[in-house]
């Protein structure tokens, strides 16, 4: 279990509310992968098309990533501990806005790996009978189960390790994890992965496809928000 304990007082920059455009209770906190922020059209595309799905979806970025905006270059990410503090803060800070609502975590590769760490984080922490509603599971669009050209260097513990349902959206050609890659790896039957016909890290495809990223985009929130609602809808009939 991480040491890492959330202070709702220190939360995550640009942390923002993308509503959903119908009346809902599922909400979807989703963080950025390592090389772009909360901002990048990627990341609002996504959020647009679960908004129009009936999720609503909470952006943030991390410290790092704020700080490389704000002056013009890029910065590595830090460690996973420090990612994973300010990734708790900002579930801190949702659930506490949110109430009863329903919740759940996730990210684009980097950051989807980091709400893996949190989600088992919080599975693993003592029951407070004053806490807020349980985040239900994570989603994530290209988990990085390896860093690229390593494939021996895998990122599979946390994956192993989780208790709660885990869905991946991942692009069969993705330098991080490929689909013949992954077929070799043994994970958990709560770990849903889902494949994107000749899709990259960020589930684009070639021209050569007849497919485009923006279909993919769709497609990808169209099946996470169906788990994401039906998930929802389970949760609060079992009341």
């Amino acid at each position: 279990m991480s040491n890492t304990v959330a202070d709702p007082l220190s939360l995550p920059p640009n942390l923002l509310k993308h509503p959903s455009i119908m009346p809902s209770t599922a909400h979807l906190l989703f963080a950025h992968g390592a090389g772009a922020g909360s901002k990048h059209p990627f990341m609002l595309s996504f959020a647009e098309a679960l908004n129009a799905l009936g999720v609503h979806v909470w952006l943030f970025d991390f410290a790092y990533m704020a700080q490389a905006i704000a002056e013009g270059k890029r910065r590595p990410p830090p460690r996973l501990p420090k990612l994973e503090v300010e990734y708790l803060n900002a579930i801190a800070y949702v659930q506490a806005q949110i109430g009863t609502d329903s919740l759940w975590i996730g990210g684009k590769s980097m950051g989807g790996r980091v709400a893996c760490h949190a989600l088992n984080t919080l599975t693993l922490a003592e029951p407070n009978p004053n806490s807020p509603k349980p985040i239900i599971g994570a989603t994530i669009i290209g988990y990085p189960f390896h860093p690229v050209g390593k494939p021996e260097s895998l990122r599979l513990a946390v994956l192993q390790s989780s208790t709660l349902p885990v869905l991946i959206c991942q692009g069969e050609r993705d330098t991080f994890g490929t689909r013949e890659e992954i077929a070799t790896y043994a994970c958990p039957d709560n770990i849903q992965i889902m494949y994107f016909n000749d899709g990259d890290h960020s589930l684009k495809p070639r021209k050569a496809s007849g497919l485009s990223q923006e279909q993919h985009i769709l497609a990808a929130a169209k099946v996470i928000a169906g788990v994401i609602k039906q998930s929802d809808d389970s949760y609060d009939a079992s009341i």
